[in-house]
């Protein structure tokens, strides 16, 4: 059996002058609120999935857990998260949708870091951004595991592109 394929990123790039989407996070909630934002970044790009992360109550608490953080600060990453989705931090649509934590900005620096990977599996309903011609090595799925070909059909061994 081959050696699976890498999803998450080791590590990923955060701005030195952030947007001002964040920088009203830090307002709002102090540099506590900042600390959730990267940590939710690094909880995306680091999971198992690299571009995205599922976001339930459930996942609340395994992100608490794995972060060492108490049981006061549920409500407070809660806040943090809600208002990242009011600023378009992260995407409502999906959010509401699908109940995952996504952006353009989180895909697009996903695709930069992934570049010379063989293969980056994306799930089509779940691209908020178009995937430029060149990049042969990504495989657009569906959510049901099933995989869009150029032509629009069906079929499981077919790579593809989002135009």
């Amino acid at each position: 059996m081959g050696r699976q394929n890498e999803v998450s990123l080791p590590y990923f790039e955060l701005d030195c002058h952030m947007d001002e989407k964040v920088k009203l996070i830090r307002a709002e909630y102090g540099l506590k609120g900042f600390a959730i934002v990267v940590m939710m970044y690094q909880h995306i790009y680091g999971g198992d999935y690299g571009y995205y992360c599922e976001w339930d109550d459930e996942r609340l608490l395994l992100f608490m857990s794995d972060n060492g953080l108490i049981g006061e600060s549920k409500n407070l990453i809660n806040e943090v998260v809600h208002a990242c989705i009011r600023r378009d931090i992260f995407s409502e649509r999906l959010y509401k949708k699908y109940g995952i934590l996504t952006s353009s900005g989180v895909q697009k620096q996903y695709l930069k870091a992934t570049a010379k990977r063989q293969v980056v599996n994306l799930k089509k309903e779940y691209l908020l951004i178009s995937i430029p011609e060149n990049r042969s090595n990504v495989v657009i799925n569906t959510i049901s595991g099933r995989r869009k070909t150029i032509d629009g059909g069906i079929n499981s061994q077919s790579k593809s592109r989002v135009e």
